[in-house]
């Protein structure tokens, strides 16, 4: 039996989001549809009844008889009114359901008297269509390895994005949360440039507003990454029994967040447009959001002695 996508995802809980998992847009829907029927006309043109087997396979999963209001020889249009009219979560279901089909299945099956089709290809590009799709209505779902998963069941954003969320929100660090929202939308936008920038503003203004609320002094104007990282030392904000450890910490704040965001952002890109991939852009927030849960988590504990 196939487990859907509904019943992986229980007993989530409710923390901030960073991207939205409403999928009720009937653009979206409209959109998804049309990636299917890439696939699915195809071999119903040559006689496979496709429609008919994802249509019977996964109503049986559901415990549903039809999906729609039609009868024998229109489930084609039983799915679509499906993709329709049903909740986010059944909608999902059929999504998950019917690309894993295309995953694992239809990339071995060959339609009839097409046997020059490169069905592989054909999977990939609706693969492809559809992860596109969900980063440009900013939904947080990506199909990888058979399967939709939530981008925030990846261990980074369930255990330090959305922890680092909370407690910048919580603890009154509105300027950095601010911008560590921002970085989110720029990367969203495929603006990696300008994410690398918000993170590393992110990450200084939680160093700064620390500075603030401990009443350190430094230099609101000048003072960048390195320069408050050995305030917040000098003032022992770190506890003692951490020295050790808080070295090798400054170490890696120092070689990692602010020297990516000057190396890769920072400065004038010259004469050629400057590319910056996806990977230093989730480096970026990734390790500006575990720096944030590390510095505001010791502000908290501290304030709560």
């Amino acid at each position: 039996m196939y487990k859907l996508f509904s019943e992986r995802i229980k007993n989530k809980n409710g923390e901030p989001e960073v991207y939205s998992y409403d999928v009720s847009s009937k653009a979206f829907r409209n959109q998804v549809f049309y990636i299917m029927a890439d696939v699915l006309d195809i071999y119903e043109e040559h006689g496979d009844s496709l429609w008919d087997y994802m249509h019977d396979s996964f109503a049986r999963e559901m415990g549903l008889k039809k999906l729609g209001r039609y009868g024998e020889g229109y489930k084609k249009n039983n799915i679509e009114e499906f993709v329709d009219e049903s909740f986010n979560d059944a909608f999902l279901d059929l999504v998950d359901y019917i690309f894993h089909l295309f995953d694992v299945g239809c990339r071995d099956i060959q339609p009839r008297y097409r046997s020059d089709l490169d069905t592989n290809m054909l999977v990939n590009k609706a693969v492809e269509e559809l992860n596109y799709r969900f980063k440009q209505h900013n939904l947080g779902y990506e199909f990888v390895n058979g399967e939709i998963i939530r981008i925030d069941n990846k261990v980074i954003h369930q255990e330090v994005i959305k922890p680092a969320l909370r407690l910048l929100y919580e603890e009154g660090f509105e300027g950095a949360e601010e911008e560590f929202r921002k970085a989110f939308e720029y990367r969203r936008k495929g603006d990696n440039k300008n994410a690398i920038l918000e993170a590393g503003k992110s990450f200084e203004s939680v160093m700064k507003t620390i500075c603030d609320k401990k009443e350190y002094k430094y230099d609101k104007a000048k003072d960048t990454a390195k320069a408050l990282i050995n305030i917040l030392e000098h003032n022992n904000f770190y506890p003692s029994y951490m020295s050790a450890h808080m070295a090798s910490l400054r170490t890696t704040l120092e070689t990692g967040l602010p020297v990516v965001r000057n190396k890769k952002a920072g400065h004038g890109q010259g004469s050629t447009v400057e590319f910056i991939s996806d990977e230093f852009a989730e480096y970026a927030l990734n390790l500006a959001a575990a720096n944030i849960v590390l510095l505001v988590g010791i502000y908290k504990n501290e304030k709560e002695k």
